[in-house]
C-alpha cells in the first residue's frame, strides 16, 4: 500500500460515525433480504413450473448488476453522480490491487451498499415481479421477486468475501475464489472500467466480453485463482502480477506448507 492509499483510508475512517457498526449494517441487509425472500416464497403455493421464474429474476439481476457497474459506477451520469463518486472515487481509492482487504467491521461501510439501498432493490423487484405475474401468474411473480432479492444478497456476500484477508478456505471455495481473483483484477486502475464488472456469477462478463479471461463460460465460472488464461491485453497490463498479491501470499504459503 502506498502513502496515498494509506492516507485516503485514514481520512475515510475518520469520517465514519462512531455509532456505525458493520455487523449491524450486514444484519439489516441480510435480515430484511432473507425475510423478503421467505415472504415471497410463502405466497407461491403450488408454484410448480413457476419456480423457474427464480432464474429469470436472478438473470435480470446479473445483467442489471453488470450494466449498473459499467455505466453508472464507472461513468459520470449526472443524475447518478453520487453512485459514481462513492464507487470510483471512494471505493477504488480505498481498495487497490496493492491492498484489497479490511481490518475491521467498521470498514464494511465502504463495501456494503447503504442501508436504504435494499428498500429500492426490493421495490424494483416487486415492480418487475408484478409485470412477470401479469404474463405468467401470481406464483411466478412471487418467485421472480425471491430470485431477484437472492441475487442481491449473493452480491453482498461475494463482494464482502472479495475484500476479506487471504485464507485457505476462501482460496478453496468455488465461485468465491473465482470472484476474489476477478475483483482484484478489476481494482487495477487501468482495468477497472473494462473488465470483471460482475460481482456475482460472471455470466454477463462472459456474454459481453468483459471478462479478463480467454476461456469459455464454464472455464470463466470455475477459474478460481488461475492466472494462466488472461487475455493478451490484460496480461500486458498486469505485467506478470499473480494472485494472491505478495502481501497475502505468505499467509497462503504457510497454510499450504501444513497440508
Amino acid at each position: 500500500m502506498d502513502d496515498r492509499q494509506r492516507q485516503f483510508r485514514a481520512n475515510y475512517q475518520a469520517k465514519i460515525s462512531p455509532h456505525y457498526n458493520g455487523w449491524l449494517h450486514g444484519l439489516w441487509i441480510f435480515g430484511f433480504g432473507t425475510a423478503y425472500v421467505i415472504a415471497c416464497v410463502a405466497q407461491a403455493d403450488d408454484a410448480g413450473w413457476a419456480w423457474l421464474s427464480a432464474l429469470g429474476g436472478f438473470a435480470v439481476g446479473n445483467l442489471g448488476e453488470w450494466w449498473l457497474h459499467k455505466n453508472a459506477l464507472h461513468q459520470r451520469i449526472d443524475w447518478l453522480k453520487p453512485l459514481w463518486h462513492r464507487h470510483t472515487v471512494e471505493h477504488h481509492s480505498y481498495f487497490t490491487e496493492a491492498c484489497m482487504t479490511v481490518d475491521s467491521h467498521r470498514e464494511y461501510r465502504i463495501i456494503l451498499f447503504p442501508p436504504y439501498a435494499i428498500l429500492g432493490i426490493a421495490l424494483i423487484h416487486a415492480l418487475l415481479g408484478g409485470l412477470w405475474a401479469l404474463a405468467f401468474g401470481a406464483a411466478a411473480g412471487w418467485i421472480w421477486m425471491a430470485g431477484g432479492m437472492s441475487h442481491y444478497l449473493l452480491y453482498e456476500i461475494l463482494h464482502t468475501a472479495a475484500h476479506l484477508p487471504e485464507s485457505r478456505w476462501l482460496a478453496r471455495l468455488p465461485v468465491v475464489n473465482t470472484m476474489r481473483r476477478n475483483h482484484w483484477v478489476h481494482h487495477h486502475q487501468a482495468l477497472m472500467p473494462d473488465y470483471n464488472l460482475n460481482l456475482t456469477i460472471p455470466f454477463a462478463d462472459w456474454l459481453f466480453g468483459t471478462t479478463d479471461l480467454d476461456r469459455g463460460l464454464w472455464g470463466v465460472l470455475g477459474n478460481g485463482y488461475d492466472m494462466r488464461h488472461l487475455k493478451p491485453e490484460v496480461a500486458a497490463r498486469l505485467a506478470g502480477e499473480r494472485f494472491p498479491p505478495p502481501a497475502a501470499a505468505p499467509r497462503l504459503t504457510a497454510d499450504a506448507a501444513r497440508r
